[in-house]
């Protein structure tokens, strides 16, 4: 017998959708999210009831990151996924030189997911489907969009957010690793948080992707600002006194929830 909805109660057929924090299940997106407001105090119950439980993953390689939220600025951020992982990431996000000094296949696989993860954000969070994206159109292959974008990027920040040495010829490289659609960074799949955390194993790296993409769209999903969060991390990582131990909740594409964090 089929599951059926948690909201309409209809049965669930293969497009239907699950609670990333637990098992509840619904016939689509739309019912998940006119449900959560009455299903979160019982997801949150059911975290509680089941602290060692880890995180579910999307099927992409590698072992899943540990179940830990402990960020610890002082060690190189992502620990997998990039050729040269860089400390202090959210010091470098506050100057605008958080893609400087990388090497240039990494600033692509950054731009590419960047664009990715916040198609994903739009679509989920707010309901926004980007024209020229795979969430739009099954037949488009989001190039459109993503060229727009990059052509955004490098005006932000008065033309300082992308690296020197862009130009033409690097942002059509961009987009042609963008284009394999046998690569991680096809604009053919689409990225959830989840799977940012499994491909990179770092757990705070979608939110390094999120607050990127704050400089370029000029506001975080749904309108929210992660300026605050983003200037309290960057002087965590400076102090002398050493990060301590930070939880961070990052806007989840099934809560809606903004940025926050908790110190010990």
């Amino acid at each position: 017998m089929a599951a059926a909805c948690q909201k309409c109660k209809k049965d669930i057929t293969d497009e239907g959708a699950e609670c990333d924090r637990c098992d509840v299940k619904y016939c689509s997106k739309s019912c998940q999210n006119l449900h959560w407001k009455n299903h979160k105090k019982s997801c949150a119950r059911t975290r509680t009831a089941n602290p060692s439980e880890p995180p579910r993953y999307t099927t992409y390689g590698g072992a899943p990151p540990s179940s830990s939220t402990a960020w610890n600025p002082s060690r190189p951020t992502p620990s997998r996924g990039l050729e040269a992982p860089i400390v202090n990431a959210f010091t470098n996000l506050e100057k605008r030189t958080y893609l400087h000094n990388r090497p240039e296949k990494d600033v692509y696989k950054i731009l590419i997911d960047c664009y990715r993860l916040r198609m994903e954000d739009d679509a989920k969070i707010v309901g926004i489907m980007e024209p020229d994206s795979i969430y739009a159109s099954r037949s488009s292959d989001g190039k459109a969009g993503f060229r727009r974008f990059l052509e955004t990027a490098r005006r932000s920040v008065n033309g300082k957010l992308l690296p020197p040495w862009w130009n033409d010829e690097k942002q059509q490289e961009c987009e042609a690793m963008a284009a394999d659609a046998g690569g991680w960074s096809s604009l053919k799949t689409k990225l959830s948080k989840a799977d940012v955390i499994q491909h990179y194993g770092d757990d705070h790296f979608p939110m390094q992707l999120r607050m990127l993409g704050e400089f370029v769209w000029g506001s975080a999903p749904g309108g929210q600002d992660g300026v605050q969060m983003r200037r309290m991390l960057a002087s965590r990582e400076t102090s002398t006194a050493g990060p301590g131990f930070v939880d961070v909740l990052h806007i989840d594409s099934t809560t809606g929830t903004g940025y926050s964090s908790a110190f010990n």
